[in-house]
């Protein structure tokens, strides 16, 4: 693991703090204008995997600079997954904006952020590259006196190496609005790649920088985040969260400014929600949102108090002292501040775990550490091998005090902190901490972890389960790693990875690993890595393979399409699917009619089958095995007054071309070869057939076609 000098952060930054004033102030700083230019490419070509994070990555940083970075809407540019003219297009923009309003200007600022994939020379935008000296020179050619560069990427460390800027320390001048210069963060060195988390949701530099921004960077109190406050938290929770992977990474940063004061880079008190944490708690504070995303994590260690900028919500939050956990809940409402103190929290009991290397419990002792029986002693917890109750367990007296147990039964319910065993009851089952099995007739609760499995009638839900989930109607977890089986619905609001079976619907609220298979519907709001089957199939992120009537994903094909064949029929047609694999639905539409033995006789066509599709350039070569249904409907009334349906049916294999001028069009021609065999001669019989190949068992109808595609993509 490669070692960093503390004096190369520490020096810069005392030299900074102490020839320094408030040059980035916020927007509403008489005279200033700040503006804003955010880009997240998950795409890096051909030769790189596709990111999960840049995109959304890019929208947080807008969104916390419009927030209290004093960057307006107006003045900020968001672009996903560009081309290198779409950047040089935004320059151009921006700088015009800035030209028109120079003359009432005191100063311009310019914050340039990108995250996505580069390499030792450039940033990799899809296709197109964007070289690091061209960058570099298209950044000073904006038009603003103060720029900040932000790159969230591989080797990113090789832009400040890039020759046009170099290492300077700032000096004194006395008059603040002359201040020029330049400020350029990377998230590693050149030598060193990027990476993201899917526990996090994004990259760990990009966490840093954000939530530094939110406030846990300020190490003064003030309520504002200097950009050398910034730099020094995102350098440590950057290295400390990536220390113990296969590639360490230091940021970096070239800083030269001249004027006087530190660089403000955000305004916590601009917030319309602050959250504030109290001088004297300390240790590791984890806020969470309602349904259980990490919002901010703070290593508290003193004794200043801490300003966060939040949104309007409902949070958990949890304090890792160094010998006691508290856990608790707040509420933030708008133009409101929120006290957090301990007061405010519950102590909770710590899972028992034994580090290599631990001293003896005597030795602890005498280091201060509490023991076992000191911490049960606080928290009153009673560890008894069998709780047993014809209705409530707190019916035994016990009421008033946390139960651990390895088994409990209960006829109505069963609730004790902690179950290492089993749980069983007709009622219900409530317990903060699993490590077993809970089996009811009704419901079963797992407030904290559940490792191992929940077996209900109606619901089961757990904060975090490792293991399985089995209810007839609902199953509720907050974070999965196992199995949820459901007659009627399963949801993960977490980090889900496993599989969800159920007969209605499937809901993963957040990225999901694994199969999610359902009868009606399967819902995921992030990306999916691997497959949905069902009727219906929705993945508001990307996804790797989907099955079913009709299906959405943002990487996959969502298309519908119209057509004229020679045959003399209108063809509709829905493929939808993942990128490689798509469902076909649609039908013929054919005015015709026609008789027999002097019945007038309705058809219809409907098909439904799966295609695979090449991309080249602005072309896509389609490959399709569809079964026909030809429905036969006699205008005539039998003897019950109904009309009678007769079906039959018929396979096709087709192929297209297609191409796209603009985007969401598509022109295509296609050729479908149609078979007959002596089983369904009935189906051919209203078809127009203008070609047939005879190859005697088997007919051969083929059948070509003209015409659009809209695409949501």
């Amino acid at each position: 693991m490669k070692k960093f000098d503390i004096k190369k952060i520490i020096l810069p930054c005392a030299l900074l703090a102490l020839f320094s004033g408030p040059l980035f102030a916020q927007a509403e700083s008489a005279g200033v204008e700040r503006y804003g230019l955010y880009i997240g490419s998950n795409d890096g070509g051909k030769n790189h995997q596709r990111l999960l994070y840049a995109g959304s990555d890019a929208i947080a940083f807008q969104k916390i600079m419009t927030d209290i970075g004093g960057i307006s809407k107006s003045n900020g540019i968001l672009l996903l997954d560009p081309a290198k003219e779409d950047v040089d297009n935004a320059f151009g923009i921006i700088s015009d904006m800035m030209q028109k309003k120079q003359a009432s200007a005191k100063r311009s600022e310019f914050v340039f952020y990108y995250s996505g994939h580069s390499d030792e020379n450039s940033l990799l935008l899809g296709k197109t590259t964007y070289d690091y000296s061209s960058l570099k020179a298209a950044i000073t050619n904006v038009p603003s006196d103060v720029h900040v560069v932000i790159l969230d990427s591989c080797f990113s460390g090789n832009f400040i190496r890039t020759k046009g800027g170099s290492k300077q320390k700032p000096f004194l001048i006395d008059d603040a609005s002359v201040v020029k210069g330049h400020a350029y963060l990377s998230s590693s060195s050149s030598q060193e790649s990027s990476q993201e988390s899917d526990e996090i949701g994004s990259s760990f530099f990009t966490n840093a920088m954000i939530n530094g921004l939110r406030g846990a960077a300020d190490t003064s109190g003030d309520k504002k985040v200097t950009l050398n406050e910034l730099y020094s938290y995102a350098f440590n929770e950057t290295l400390s969260k990536t220390e113990n992977t296969a590639d360490p990474q230091h940021p970096n940063y070239n800083i030269t400014l001249v004027g006087s004061g530190d660089l403000v880079l955000s305004d916590v008190s601009a917030s319309d929600c602050i959250l504030a944490i109290s001088r004297e708690m300390t240790g590791r504070i984890i806020v969470r949102d309602k349904n259980g995303k990490l919002v901010s994590e703070i290593n508290k260690t003193t004794q200043t108090p801490v300003y966060l900028a939040l949104e309007e919500g409902q949070y958990g939050v949890s304090v890792i002292g160094e010998y006691a956990t508290l856990q608790g809940s707040f509420a933030l409402l708008p133009k409101q501040t929120y006290a957090l103190s301990t007061a405010s929290l519950s102590p909770i009991a710590r899972a028992e775990t034994r580090s290599r290397g631990d001293e003896p419990q005597a030795e602890q002792a005498q280091n201060g550490a509490p023991d076992e029986s000191q911490v049960a002693q606080e928290r009153e917890i009673e560890k008894t091998p069998f709780v047993f109750s014809f209705l409530c367990n707190e019916f035994n007296g016990m009421g008033s005090k946390d139960i651990s147990t390895n088994f409990s039964l209960a006829l109505l319910r069963s609730s004790v902190y902690e179950a290492k065993g089993a749980m069983v009851s007709l009622g219900g089952n409530e317990t903060e901490i699993l490590r077993g099995a809970q089996i009811s007739t009704i419901y079963n609760v797992a407030q904290q972890n559940a490792i191992g499995g929940q077996v209900a009638n109606i619901f089961n839900y757990a904060n975090n389960v490792t293991g399985g989930q089995v209810a007839n109607i609902v199953n509720i977890a907050n974070d999965l790693t196992g199995v949820q089986f459901s007659n009627i619905a399963n949801i993960a609001i977490g980090n889900a990875r496993g599989v969800q079976v159920s007969n209605i619907a499937n809901i993963a609220v957040k990225d999901f690993t694994g199969l999610q298979a359902s009868v009606i519907a399967n819902v995921a709001t992030g990306n999916v890595k691997g497959a949905q089957v069902g009727f219906i199939n929705i993945c508001k992120g990307d996804c790797d393979f989907q099955l079913g009537f009709i299906n959405y994903s943002r990487n996959g094909i969502f298309e519908i399409g119209a057509s004229y064949t020679t045959n003399k029929r209108t063809r509709i047609s829905l493929n939808s699917g993942s990128k490689y694999l798509y469902t076909v639905l649609g039908a013929y539409v054919d005015p015709s009619h026609f008789s027999i033995e002097g019945t007038e006789i309705k058809t219809g066509t409907a098909f439904f089958g799966l295609g695979t599709r090449l991309n080249i350039w602005k072309f896509n070569f389609d490959f399709e095995v569809l079964a026909n249904e030809v429905f036969f409907v006699n205008t005539q009334k039998d003897v019950d007054n109904k009309k009678r349906v007769e079906t039959e049916w018929y396979p096709t294999t087709r192929f297209s071309v297609g191409f796209t001028p603009i985007k969401h069009l598509r022109l295509f021609a296609g050729a479908a070869l149609s078979y007959k065999v002596s089983s369904n001669e009935k189906a051919f019989t209203t078809m127009t057939k203008n070609i047939v190949w005879d190859a005697g068992k088997v007919t051969v109808y083929p059948e070509f076609d003209f015409g659009l595609r809209f695409s949501a993509h």
